[in-house]
């Protein structure tokens, strides 16, 4: 079987996680990707931990890929960049605004190589405005698009300095590789359709807003700011962590009326179902703080494991609250192989996240270390012709 992405070739121009983590999933569809770095190692190589002196930011990031350097600033090698381009059915770059254009490979200086060339560009806050040229990574974007602002202990909020953030997980970086590779995917279907190429612009702003857009709702609906709740939820309840006897936390989930007298069941807590204050979802938010202090209480008096067994006997959904090394061991994790171990030429034994997707008839993946940094440099060159007359390549 093919894979879906089969015989189409990607010109990634990317760096630090944005644009590599795109790439990244459209080589795990089937595309050859190419990712063209310059003689200087880009910032993710650094980046710790690392694995026998390469980053992991860097190699899980450009899984599925073939390397190639090529100094952009040179005539020669910009001149074998643009032949490489014109085998290329897809330009990604998540450069500085501008900073492409500067070097000569905007969207103009592509198209006249290849016509038809699917070029996207990525950039922080958008290509116009007073923000244009500003670089960003994931902490900042998430305290400039509001993301911060509904997350922290309640009571708290960024006047009180309680404001919290995912903490360099790359949440609204990988939301935006996500997002780039379905305008991909779109723009190859359109080509398909019509023969047409297209430059495709993405912002980490709007993606971060596409994220919240349910709290984005509320706000709009009410003219009232979200506030921080810690773990709970602001439009069902009770929908929270709660401290068990044994200290561990467990995750509660009571989204739909019908839930709540199975939940009250599987506490023993059968009063609360015909409790007047709490019948419907909306009286539950309005007293959920008491309702909260109460469920606390209970939570309280039997262990974690307990009470997991009990809501999920009764269908009430829930989860406890697990560290990676207790859910790499999972049954469910296990069964399904969300996690897989590669074995790489260079970096021994990884773990890895699993090909988010399991297609029947055009399978992605698997999941193919990348290499160091040029080491498919010669094998590209011979295999694309890029040192024949390679200044007639040249826009």
């Amino acid at each position: 079987m093919t894979a879906i992405l089969a015989g189409i070739r990607v010109f990634d121009m990317t760096l630090a996680a944005v644009g590599p983590w795109a790439s990244k999933l459209l080589g795990q569809l089937g595309a050859d990707v190419i990712k063209v770095e310059a003689p200087e190692p880009e910032m993710s190589h650094q980046i710790p931990p690392k694995v026998k002196g390469t980053g992991v930011l860097y190699i899980s990031a450009n899984f599925n890929k073939r390397q190639i350097v090529l100094d952009l600033k040179s005539e020669a090698d910009k001149a074998k960049a643009y032949r490489l381009a014109s085998h290329c059915d897809v330009f990604i770059q998540n450069m500085r605004t501008g900073a492409a254009e500067k070097l000569g490979f905007g969207y103009d200086d592509i198209v006249a190589v290849r016509p038809d060339v699917i070029y996207v560009t990525s950039t922080a806050y958008g290509r116009v405005g007073p923000m244009a040229s500003d670089g960003g990574v994931d902490p900042l974007l998430q305290a400039f698009s509001g993301f911060t602002s509904v997350n922290g202990p309640e009571g708290s909020g960024p006047e009180e300095g309680g404001f919290e953030m995912f903490r360099h997980l790359a949440h609204l970086d990988i939301t935006t590789s996500s997002n780039i590779v379905e305008a991909v995917l779109q723009a190859l279907i359109h080509r398909e359709r019509t023969g047409q190429g297209q430059h495709i612009e993405i912002e980490m702003v709007t993606a971060a807003l596409a994220l919240q857009h349910t709290k984005l709702a509320e706000f709009f609906a009410t003219g009232t700011q979200p506030p921080p709740l810690g773990s709970a939820s602001t439009i069902t309840a009770p929908h929270q962590a709660f401290q068990c006897q044994d200290r561990e936390w467990l995750t509660v989930g009571v989204t739909r009326d019908e839930e709540w007298p199975a939940f009250c069941r599987a506490l023993q807590l059968d009063d609360l179902a015909h409790d007047p204050r709490y019948e419907t979802n909306a009286d539950r938010v309005a007293a959920r703080t008491e309702l909260a202090s109460t469920l606390a209480a209970r939570f309280a008096t039997k262990p974690a494991a307990w009470w997991a067994h009990r809501l999920t006997q009764a269908g009430v959904a829930n989860s406890r609250v697990q560290d990676f090394d207790t859910l790499r061991h999972h049954p469910q994790v296990t069964a399904n192989q969300h996690l897989v171990e590669i074995e790489t030429p260079h970096f021994g034994t990884l773990t890895v996240d699993q090909v988010p997707w399991d297609f029947s008839a055009t399978p992605a993946g698997p999941v193919v270390a990348g290499g160091l940094q040029g080491e498919h440099s010669a094998q590209i060159r011979a295999e694309l012709g890029l040192d024949d007359d390679a200044n007639g390549a040249a826009p």
